[in-house]
């Protein structure tokens, strides 16, 4: 049983007492190289939590140091730009982890090592302060019985003195009767103390020894012992302590093998393939530039198709109108950059509607109240209140319709079809319509307050147009929708003037450079199906061949 219990407890079965009793310098030393290693456990401890802060500030500058900065949107999507930015990111959490190390550190080894060497320190302070004091009491008991011993000795030396001296003076026949006895008495004398000092050193012997006996078996060993357990119990804190250090570095570890994991997750989607997609789809192509045409001194030169290098003259009012709405608004994004751009502005309206719903709420009760309580509100502030709830009503209403407005815009562009049109008292109409419809009613109206607003979803650029079908595949600045035969008039273009299905005459010679233009020559004669004010016009011949062709190469009839 005592074997079990030294061994759960650490404690060792031997004491220093019994074998190191006679080594005290031996232990001073020891239980002195304890406190000092202790101390050097400290300054470990400390000088680690410095380097888990350092190191956590310099991942943290060098987060900042190489932080992509004045990044274009679109270059931000590439592959290895997310990659990167999910390595600053995750040196970031490292840098956090790092400093929870610091600061489990100080919490839990620092200020406990601070303490055991504390408390080990003052242990050992009053136990060799008690060493000391029974190392004086042993010396006083060996001082007095020696002092004891040389009294018994020299009244001993006296006593026999003294009864020589009586010897001699009985046997001188000449010594008087006086001096006899006076010899006697001496002697008499000296014998007593000897007697005296002599019972006194037997007690001191007596004394000494049993002192002594509980010196050595008893407080001696025990003190030694005490010294040992204030050592064993620095050992097995110093040993927590450290576990504990372990503990709380390791306690990082899943963490941060998740950031690693992070970081090859993001390694692995690195794609060159489509790094290279996502720049082809931001970085729309143009038409090459037409080939070039003979021209006979003297005669009047063709102008230069629509194209790539821009080189149409004919800029009207419309086109300068657009190219500012293109700067302005969302018309030259891409269209996934387009799509993020019409869902926050979607969120943005919704916002607004909350708003003026909770005003229009809170309106309503106060009205309530005052026609319950009508000595609390006059009627001039219930009108005005009413007055306050028309305005909201108004107000939402507008944000309704530019709501509706912007998703279709949304679904234009996702290729859906049209959500249905909202009932907004007196201002919408009780049917759902069709995204042509509620589109076209939603921009006319915008365009004719002055507004810039994003064009309607109604053009389509000449290499997004389907001959065919008057449907477009995505959205973007120049998409056409068809408006369905409901009775509404086919729209006039304000750039060329020319209404759909209109007859004009060929200008010039055009040979076709993509599958949907049309091949056209000096003087004949077509028919007008579409024009979207890009500068291309849908037109058809007479063998009921369809396509595209040029609008500056073209004349309306008057």
């Amino acid at each position: 049983q005592a074997v079990v219990s030294t061994q759960s407890t650490g404690m060792s079965e031997l004491n220093w007492g019994e074998t190191l009793w006679d080594q005290w310098d031996r232990v001073q030393e020891h239980t002195d190289h304890g406190l000092e290693f202790t101390k050097k456990c400290q300054e470990f401890v400390r000088d680690r939590i410095k380097v888990e802060i350092e190191y956590a500030k310099s991942l943290r500058g060098l987060k900042k140091r190489y932080k992509l900065k004045n990044i274009e949107d679109d270059t931000a999507n590439f592959s290895t730009i997310k990659t990167y930015n999910v390595f600053l990111g995750q040196l970031d959490l490292i840098a956090r982890d790092h400093e929870i190390v610091a600061e489990g550190l100080q919490e839990k080894v620092a200020e406990r090592l601070k303490a055991i060497h504390k408390e080990t320190t003052n242990n050992r302070k009053n136990l060799c302060n008690t060493a000391n004091q029974l190392q004086h009491e042993y010396k006083e008991w060996q001082v007095s019985l020696e002092r004891n011993q040389q009294k018994y000795e020299k009244a001993a030396k006296e006593a026999d003195a003294a009864s020589q001296a009586f010897a001699r003076v009985n046997e001188d026949m000449n010594a008087t009767k006086a001096q006899v006895e006076k010899s006697r008495s001496q002697m008499n004398y000296r014998q007593d103390l000897m007697e005296k000092s002599k019972g006194d050193y037997i007690i001191s012997v007596e004394t000494t020894n049993n002192n002594q006996h509980e010196y050595y078996h008893q407080r001696w060993p025990g003190l030694i012992n005490q010294m040992q357990r204030c050592e064993e119990n620095r050992i097995e804190e110093l040993k927590s302590i450290l576990i504990e250090h372990c503990k709380i570095n390791s306690s990082i570890l899943p963490h941060i093998t998740t950031c690693i994991d992070s970081m090859m997750e993001s390694c692995e989607k690195i794609n060159p393939a489509e790094d290279s997609e996502l720049l082809m789809e931001e970085r729309s192509n143009q038409p090459y530039p037409p080939d070039h045409v003979f021209i006979e001194y003297g005669s009047k030169a063709p102008p230069a198709a629509f194209g790539a290098h821009n080189n149409s003259t004919r800029k009207t009012k419309r086109d300068r109108k657009k190219t500012k709405v293109n700067k302005e608004g969302l018309e030259n994004l891409p269209p996934e950059k387009r799509k993020k751009a019409f869902k926050e502005k979607i969120k943005e309206i919704e916002n607004k509607i909350a708003i003026q719903l909770k005003a229009r709420a809170a309106l309503e009760e106060i009205l309530e109240l005052y026609s319950q309580k009508p000595e609390l509100g006059s009627a001039d502030a219930m009108e005005d209140s009413r007055a306050q709830i028309d305005d909201i009503t108004q107000t939402l209403d507008k944000l309704q319709e530019e709501l509706y407005k912007y998703q279709c815009y949304l679904a234009a562009l996702m290729d859906k079809s049209a959500p249905e049109k909202p009932h907004i008292g007196s201002h919408l109409q009780a049917d759902a319509v069709s995204i042509t419809s509620s589109v076209s009613h939603i921009s006319a109206s915008h365009s004719t307050s002055g507004e810039a607003e994003l064009p309607p979803p109604d053009q389509l650029s000449p290499h997004e147009f389907d001959p065919v079908s008057p449907t477009a595949n995505e959205f973007n600045s120049d998409t056409y929708y068809e408006v369905p035969d409901n009775n509404i008039p086919p729209p006039v273009d304000p750039v060329s003037g020319l209404a759909m299905c209109n007859q004009c005459t060929v200008l010039y010679d055009y040979a076709a450079q993509h599958g949907d233009e049309l091949d056209i020559y000096a003087g004949e004669l077509l028919f007008i199906i579409e024009d979207n004010g890009t500068g291309w016009v849908k037109a058809k011949r007479n063998d009921n061949e369809i396509g595209l062709v040029p609008g500056n190469y073209i004349e309306l009839f008057t």
